[in-house]
């Protein structure tokens, strides 16, 4: 199992070097010095990646589990100050058992399997034994290092074991659902949904003082542990564990689609023979581009407007829900009428989850750009700069269906909750909401002309787009720290969106024809 473990390190930090020195030479900054493939044989180089990527890797691992732990404590604290520890170990343990459903990994498909197991014929069983340990013993001592600084040493062990013998028995019934119904035990979304509420909703039990108890959870770990050696057992005897990985990580969905995630996003933007059907009478008196682009979004109404329909909704049910707290608890609405007053930064980043931009670029590469871009005529100036247009529009009416209901709840919200002395608030708040609709379409619009990013299997290949969007989620976050009159941030915020509109349309209409292009 051993010379297993270390043949599948050696392929998992190889390739990781070789895809960093892949991404290296196509960034802007380097694809002039990197010319030919003679960087891939510079050791020094490799070495340095080599330790980067175990010491990223560890890093890794800790972070996100002290993150993980820290949060459950958190959300502890705030649940019941006085009995937090009861409380941690109540979530915690809920939290592991959904995780003999949800946290399953050797059924999962990637690269990284695909050439160890298919590719290179590692034996399947061993490589079974190597990967469950690898992904185990170190988040066991993790686990157990950042329990033992919030807990004691018997509760971190305790929890710690607990988590470990989950995740065997979970990966065993993962297998064994498999093996029975060929198919594997997540994909039933409704199960999956209702397993996942219902044990969050029961590790809110201790708003109304009920634990589950330490002593029922030692009591649960000691029976999991004689489960989980019998769980390992039965993962011993999988004998045509290959036979699975071969159904499990074919080399479409693991090299052209980068495992089930870029398969997914495929089917987010995939036309439904139901959504094809077009109203004739939207195609009556148009031409040219207009009808082209006309055509595209009939054919794709359904896609596109589907998501920002359901937000506009979410967000007409919670501004019920403000109204009725508002009526029912004066205490609430002060505090409400407050926070928008001062904090109206917070719709920046609401904006930026709820706008479509994303989705909408990836609709249109996946069903029409990315055929199209074959062609040379559709590459001219004139063509991209008249779809381009023709687009900001449609996108900026489908992203102000739920912009406008959020713009007149924060009104009513406003208004209902005691309203504002400045009256002129009531003209520039829900102005600054509707204007941050336009700026994310403009802005999702034209960083995907200017940067394209996709390959035909739309994974994504740039990594400037990739950097531009983090960068997008980063101010956006920053920004719900500012605490300041909703007056001044929503003039700034509606200038500032006007300047940086003009700028990228100015960019578009300059640049887009040299680098709206597939990779």
């Amino acid at each position: 199992m051993f010379n297993t473990l270390r043949m599948s390190l050696k392929i998992d930090i190889n390739y990781a070097i070789n895809s960093f020195i892949y991404t290296l030479k196509k960034a802007p900054i380097f694809k002039d010095l990197f010319v030919d493939n003679s960087i891939y044989k510079n050791k020094v180089l490799k070495t340095f990646i080599r330790v980067l990527s175990l010491i990223l890797s560890t890093l890794r691992i800790i972070v996100f589990k002290a993150l993980y732990i820290f949060v459950i404590y958190i959300i502890a604290y705030y649940i019941n100050k006085n009995n937090r520890l009861d409380t941690f170990i109540h979530i915690y343990f809920l939290l592991a058992i959904l995780g003999i459903y949800i946290n399953n990994k050797l059924l999962s498909t990637s690269t990284k399997k695909y050439f160890s197991i298919i590719l290179f014929n590692m034996d399947a069983k061993k490589y079974l034994k190597s990967d469950l340990f690898l992904s185990t013993v170190p988040s066991l001592v993790v686990n157990f290092l950042v329990l033992l600084l919030i807990t004691n040493i018997q509760v971190a062990i305790t929890l710690s074991v607990l988590s470990l013998t989950c995740r065997i028995i979970g990966e065993a019934i993962n297998i064994w659902f498999y093996k029975k119904y060929k198919s594997l035990i997540i994909n039933n979304l409704v199960a999956y949904w209702i397993i996942i509420l219902s044990i969050l909703g029961l590790c809110l039990l201790p708003i109304i003082h009920i634990n589950i108890s330490y002593f029922a959870v030692l009591i649960t770990t000691t029976v999991f542990v004689i489960i989980s050696i019998i769980a390992y057992r039965y993962l011993n005897k999988v004998n045509d564990y290959k036979l699975i990985y071969k159904k499990l990580n074919t080399i479409n969905k693991v090299m052209s689609n980068e495992s089930e995630r870029s398969y997914n996003r495929q089917s987010v933007v995939e036309v439904r023979n139901k959504d094809i059907l077009i109203n004739n009478d939207k195609l009556k008196n148009k031409k040219g581009y207009d009808l082209f682009n006309t055509i595209f979004f009939e054919r794709h109404k359904e896609i596109l407007l589907r998501s920002a329909k359901n937000f506009a909704y979410v967000l007409g049910l919670i501004t019920i829900g403000c109204i009725i707290v508002i009526y029912c608890d004066h205490t609430s609405g002060k505090l409400m009428n407050e926070y928008i007053l001062t904090r109206l930064s917070w719709a920046v980043i609401i904006m930026y989850f709820i706008n479509r931009g994303a989705i909408l670029t990836q609709a249109m590469f996946y069903n029409c750009d990315h055929a199209m871009l074959t062609f040379n005529f559709y590459k001219e100036p004139k063509v991209i700069l008249n779809l381009f247009k023709k687009r900001l529009i449609t996108i900026t009416k489908i992203n102000l269906i739920p912009g406008l209901v959020m713009a007149i709840g924060v009104i009513l919200v406003l208004f209902l909750s005691g309203g504002t002395t400045n009256i002129i608030n009531y003209i520039t708040i829900p102005v600054f909401i509707i204007s941050l609709s336009i700026f994310f379409s403009v802005h999702y619009l034209v960083i995907y002309y200017l940067l394209q990013p996709y390959n035909k299997y739309m994974k994504i290949k740039s990594i400037t787009y990739t950097i531009v969007i983090s960068l997008t989620y980063i101010v956006s976050y920053l920004l719900t720290k500012v605490v300041t009159s909703a007056l001044i941030f929503s003039i700034l915020g509606v200038l500032l969106t006007g300047l940086y509109v003009v700028i990228a349309l100015f960019l578009v209409y300059k640049l887009a024809p040299l680098t709206f292009r597939i990779r």
